[in-house]
């Protein structure tokens, strides 16, 4: 009885492996590349503003900033928000005010009840923002110059009213890049960004990179009030946006955007830990706990399958051929992403430490008893009200990074 079940939960791990293959495959066939679109004349004359909010990011904004701002367009807004910033921000915020008159900044000195810190810094920058186009942007983000208007090109051909970018991440360590496209097998099985354009399908996308969204789309979906407990407010967008009949779309960023998302394995597992226990466990450990247990098999599946003494012999083949397949397709994905493909070479000690960052998501989550970002403690309570866990709840997929 236990060696049947072996063999049948080995055989559904080498399955769910090759149908992540398929999915891989159809969305490097189905996602169009940013860098390819011609700028149109038609959006050279639309107006553009960039909301990025930043709390104490001082050291990667002023970076990000000098690749922004080389791009001259003058039909461009940068909308630079400080959320109660304590590293000199604020100060860097203003002087490149000073320097180009582009940029408009915006203090937030105080947080207001019933808004994440974020989703609230994103509002004070959409109520100073003049643009008919608003781009969501984390501060880190490198935008490359004429990338805005490949962007709004693209929306125009298309007739998007919604562009989530994928951007271009830029090489760590070795294992935090395996642990980094981990995540991304995750993010692709719960998003299937390949069906985002389909109006018939539900499935969204939302990317924190870069959510370009038509103004009057957004004042449609009724503003960014409803996203304002949203932890994943990225997806959150992305969802509502899809749900009110606006057209959405995505794009790979290779060489147009891009950013270093996190640079150890540390920094991911403390930047994963509130959309993993705000999302993925609903405010609670154990749906984590469950789902930590899941990439574990997942990823142990095939491995086993191909070396067990499981007396199966047509088994160790699938296993062979799963653990061929997903090399081959681990190594395309961080080429088709601009990165080197020597992560895929340890996938497998990446998804690994996938599972630990889940499961540590759910102890930090249980002892807190909530969510804690930008220096204020959300609690679950809180938070699975505001979501509403059911009507406009909690979606399911993947959280945001």
């Amino acid at each position: 009885m236990l060696a049947d079940l072996l063999v049948a939960g080995l055989v559904l791990g080498c399955l769910a492996w090759l149908l992540l293959g398929v999915a891989g495959w159809r969305t490097l066939r189905a996602l169009p590349r940013l860098a390819d679109q011609p700028i149109t004349e038609a959006s050279r004359a639309l107006r553009l503003s960039v909301i990025s909010p930043a709390r104490d990011e001082a050291a990667t904004l002023a970076a990000a900033a000098r690749v922004r701002l080389s791009d001259k367009d003058p039909l461009l807004q940068w909308v630079l928000v400080d959320d109660r910033s304590g590293d000199g921000t604020g100060a860097l915020i203003d002087w490149l005010a000073e320097q180009d008159p582009r940029v408009r900044p915006v203090h937030v000195r105080k947080l207001p009840a019933g808004w994440l810190g974020k989703t609230w810094a994103m509002e004070q920058g959409v109520r100073a923002a003049d643009g008919e186009w608003l781009l969501f942007s984390d501060a880190d983000v490198h935008l490359q110059p004429g990338a805005l208007r490949r962007a709004l090109s693209l929306c125009e051909a298309r007739e998007l009213d919604h562009l989530a970018v994928l951007p271009e991440l830029w090489p760590a360590s070795l294992l935090t890049d395996a642990t980094v496209s981990a995540f991304g097998r995750l993010f692709i099985a719960g998003t299937k960004p390949w069906a985002v354009s389909d109006p018939r399908s539900k499935a969204y996308v939302g990317v924190g990179a870069f959510n370009l969204v038509r103004r009057s789309a957004l004042q449609a979906m009724g503003g960014l009030t409803r996203l304002r407990l949203d932890v994943a407010d990225d997806l959150a967008l992305g969802r509502l946006l899809k749900r009110s009949g606006a057209r959405s779309g995505v794009a790979f960023g290779r060489g147009q955007v891009g950013l270093r998302w996190y640079a150890t394995v540390g920094e991911l597992a403390r930047g994963l830990e509130k959309g993993l226990y705000a999302h993925a466990g609903r405010c609670r450990p154990w749906p984590l706990l469950g789902l930590g247990l899941v990439l574990l098999l997942f990823e142990l599946a095939p491995w086993g399958a191909a070396l067990l003494p499981h007396g199966v012999r047509w088994l160790h083949a699938l296993g062979a051929i799963t653990l061929v397949s997903s090399l081959i397709g681990a190594a395309l994905g961080e080429r088709s992403g601009g990165r080197r493909m020597a992560p895929a070479l340890v996938m497998t000690p990446g998804g690994l430490v996938m599972a630990l960052v889940v499961w540590r998501a759910a102890l930090v989550g249980w002892r807190r008893g909530g969510v804690m970002w930008r220096g204020t403690l959300y609690p679950s309570g809180m938070l699975r009200e505001a979501m509403g866990l059911g009507d406009e709840g909690w979606r399911g997929g993947v959280p945001p990074g």
